[in-house]
């Protein structure tokens, strides 16, 4: 940061060259200041570097995930993009005009001058913390930020690719939420983390974490610090702006990141007195006396709807905030009183019409209480704020009724003409109360297990009732272990029917009930796909390809038991076990599986190791074949043929018999080659390949490639296959985003796109037309309708 806004930012003395953990080489960083933390990953750095400090990506040498499942330690990864840095921003004009920075009121552009300083500070840490008392402005100031600074502002230094709110959020919802604000998709951190070694760097910003989980998970702040966001510490490229008051979350980050930037919106430099005295003019109500009220926006807000509010400034923003929410609250009618405490029980933020609702509480009386309350950050989402106000209404109110709470919400759904509730017509907002209220009052509630409501409901407040059933050591059914696969806490699914169609892929083999349920809703939607079946392991890796030579006709399936044959068909696995390889049980994020023209397979891991697997007795390829291979990051196999992508975005193919190896002219793809298959096509042999730039490409050895990829996204591609099948050949091809879609050769238009909860590791098509994916932890098989 500048000098001018160094004096108020807290920085923890740092020690000479970084914290290391006990057992680390020198130049190896995790987490900063917690190398070694159960989840975090760790990098071997070039010398010189502060581990706790910002490194580009081409300045980590390697880096090791955390142990598996089972204990085994991760497999060492050298970085491909070490020792190149990645391209600078392209050049502005000099007469370019520079990108205006919203208005930031209250006073507080001194705040805002110095995260922008931190920002854009190389030399500062990856972690800042805001705090402060309730109504200091913290949210506010952290939206003005990423408002400031939008993922493609000219300046790198000046960024922000996530805001994410981390109110009523579980560690679960918080992180599919992330992933999807990242272009990426993950149901657990570990997926996240895992999704994070693209070597992008990204800026992170996370509001009301003190708020995550809401009151019945109340651990969940804590856990949300140390499951997702202490091991997104340990990303070197990764920077991370939290709002965390002083509590058990903040010492958490604290620990991890000892050496992070710490601003206290209670300080009093941070805010302008002269700006903030004029804002104070602005304010509708009761004058404020803005030395009273100093530094906090929240306090002043408050005081302008108190009469005869004259907090002494010499007591700390907290304390005078209790004094005034004493004097508001004395002074608030008794119509109005009951209305407020309507609204305490409702764990808000809510709308004025659902607040009106609710018992106690009419449009007249809610219309009443809301001009008492400063305004809403949000428009027509209305809470007790601040915090102290909150607390003493919740003090002073009667134990919630949850039972009562859940008739009375009840009674505002739309009734159908047969006389059922028309949840598809309610608005989410009191579907998600009604689930509130339910699970409070019995974690095992009857409506957990409502399908419609689960699909029509907010999300996260599903995902936190799931939570609070499991925490109360209620066991998972095969709805919420559906649920927690289909990681639906995201923009990407908010359509109901979306959600059917996901939902009933995790539920196919496991509840035929609610999963032909789900394929209804889903049908009446004209969703174009649906769910044939499911293997689920007892513990992944999954990975998933059709058999050639002596498996021909059986799917190969790898999972954390082993390799195993199975019934394209159905899924089911044969009783014979066509091989029993121990190495590569340990691969927990495989890239590729594919079987051999030698009558084996070959598995490729995520450190860029191919693992040869014997199946039937047939070897995967001939011993020290792949010892004349260089870095490999694809493969793909059929018939004579065996493709490889490489690092440097070329792709070479090999026919088996003969040996002829082709290869494009130049690179189809800018960046390694991420996913491969190869299928008969027109008397030859037809290449898909997928890349990091996002782009699948077709193309056929000895003719010339296409003018155009036949697909691109702005992610990498995860996956991709090519098929023959009764309807033609079909292409499939997944991003890292979790999309997945699905085209007819020569029909553009005609397939379908969709998400199946987690990035698809390995695709592969069936001669009878069914698409097989293989997720972390599962694997389904797809078809299009129609």
């Amino acid at each position: 940061m500048d000098s001018d806004n160094r004096a108020g930012v807290r920085l923890a003395d740092r020690a000479e060259g970084g914290p290391t953990a006990p057992d680390a080489t020198p130049g190896t960083t995790g987490t900063p200041g917690a190398a070694g933390t159960p989840g975090c990953w760790q990098y071997l750095l070039d010398d010189g570097l502060d581990p706790a400090g910002r490194i580009p990506v081409h300045a980590v040498r390697a880096s090791v995930p955390p142990a598996d499942r089972t204990g085994t330690p991760g497999a060492h990864r050298p970085n491909p993009r070490h020792g190149r840095p990645l391209p600078g921003p392209a050049p502005v004009p000099a007469d370019a005009p520079a990108p205006g920075l919203p208005p930031l009121g209250a006073g507080r552009r001194p705040a805002g001058r110095a995260l922008l300083s931190w920002l854009e500070d190389a030399r500062a840490p990856r972690l800042c913390r805001i705090t402060g008392s309730s109504g200091s402005g913290r949210t506010h100031l952290l939206t003005w930020l990423a408002a400031a600074c939008p993922p493609d502002h000219p300046r790198p230094g000046r960024r922000v690719h996530a805001l994410l709110d981390a109110e009523g959020l579980t560690v679960r919802s918080a992180t599919a939420r992330l992933a999807d604000l990242l272009g990426l998709t993950a149901g657990e951190p570990a997926e996240l983390l895992e999704a994070l070694q693209d070597g992008a760097p990204r800026t992170v910003v996370v509001t009301d974490l003190d708020r995550a989980g809401g009151s019945r998970l109340p651990d969940q702040p804590e856990r949300l610090a140390r499951e997702l966001l202490v091991p997104l510490l340990s990303v070197p490229w990764l920077l991370l702006v939290v709002e965390a008051a002083d509590g058990p979350a903040a010492e958490a980050l604290t620990a991890a990141a000892p050496t992070g930037a710490v601003l206290d919106l209670d300080q009093p430099q941070w805010t302008d007195p002269a700006k903030y005295a004029a804002w104070c003019a602005g304010l509708p109500g009761h004058p404020v006396d803005p030395a009273a009220t100093h530094p906090s926006p929240g306090l002043a807000q408050l005081a302008a709807r108190t009469p005869g509010a004259a907090p002494d400034p010499a007591r700390p923003p907290a304390a005078r905030a209790a004094a005034l929410a004493e004097a508001w609250w004395a002074a608030v009618p008794d119509a109005e009183r009951t209305a407020l405490t309507a609204l305490a029980g409702a764990e808000g933020p809510i709308s004025t019409a659902l607040w009106a609702t609710l018992p106690g509480a009419d449009a007249a009386s809610v219309a009443a209480a809301a001009d008492l309350l400063p305004p809403p950050p949000m428009a027509d989402r209305w809470r007790l704020r601040p915090q102290q106000l909150a607390a003493l209404v919740a003090a002073d109110s009667p134990p919630v009724d949850h039972g009562a709470m859940v008739w009375q919400v009840a009674g505002g759904i739309p009734v159908r003409a047969d006389g059922g509730p028309d949840l598809a017509a309610s608005d989410p907002e009191r579907l998600a109360l009604l689930l509130r209220h339910a699970s409070a009052g019995d974690p095992a509630s009857p409506v957990l297990g409502e399908i419609d409501l689960l699909l029509h409901a907010e999300p996260a407040a599903v995902t936190a009732a799931f939570q609070y059933a499991e925490d109360s050591g209620l066991p998972p059914t095969p709805i919420t272990e559906a649920w927690r696969r289909a990681a639906p806490d995201r923009a990407a699914t908010a359509r109901p029917a979306d959600r059917a169609a996901v939902l009933h892929a995790h539920l196919t083999g496991r509840d035929d009930a609610a999963a032909a349920h789900c394929a209804e809703l889903a049908r009446q939607a004209d969703t174009r796909w649906r769910a044939v079946w499911q293997h689920t392991p007892v513990d992944g890796p999954c990975a998933a390809t059709p058999g050639l030579g002596p498996s021909a006709g059986h799917l190969l399936l790898v999972d954390g038991a082993g390799l195993h044959l199975a019934d394209p068909a159905t899924g089911r696995l044969l009783d014979e076990r066509p091989g029993a390889p121990a190495e590569p049980l340990h691969e927990p994020h495989p890239r590729a599986l594919t079987a051999t023209p030698f009558g084996g397979a070959l598995l490729l891991g995520a450190s860029g190791a191919l693992h040869p697997l014997t199946v039937r007795g047939a070897e995967g390829v001939p011993g020290g074949a792949l010892a004349a291979l260089d870095a490999c990051t694809a493969v793909a196999a059929h018939e004579d043929v065996m493709v490889f992508g490489r690092p440097d975005g070329l792709t070479t193919y090999s026919e088996v018999s003969t040996g002829t190896a082709h290869r494009p002219e130049h690179p189809l793809h800018e960046g390694p080659v991420t996913a491969l298959d190869v299928a008969p096509a027109d008397g030859g042999s037809l290449v898909a390949s997928g890349g990091e730039d996002g782009r699948v490409w077709t193309w056929m050895p000895g003719r010339p490639p296409l003018p155009a990829p036949v697909d691109q996204r702005p992610h990498p591609v995860t996956a991709v296959a090519l098929g023959n099948t009764p309807a033609g050949l079909l292409l499939a091809a997944a991003w890292s985003d979790g999309l997945l879609r699905l085209r007819r050769w020569g029909e553009r238009h005609h397939g379908a796109d969709l998400r199946l909860g987690a990035a698809v590791r390995t695709l592969s098509v069936t001669p009878d037309g069914l698409v097989v994916a293989a997720l972390p932890d599962s694997v389904l098989a797809l078809t299009l309708v129609g």
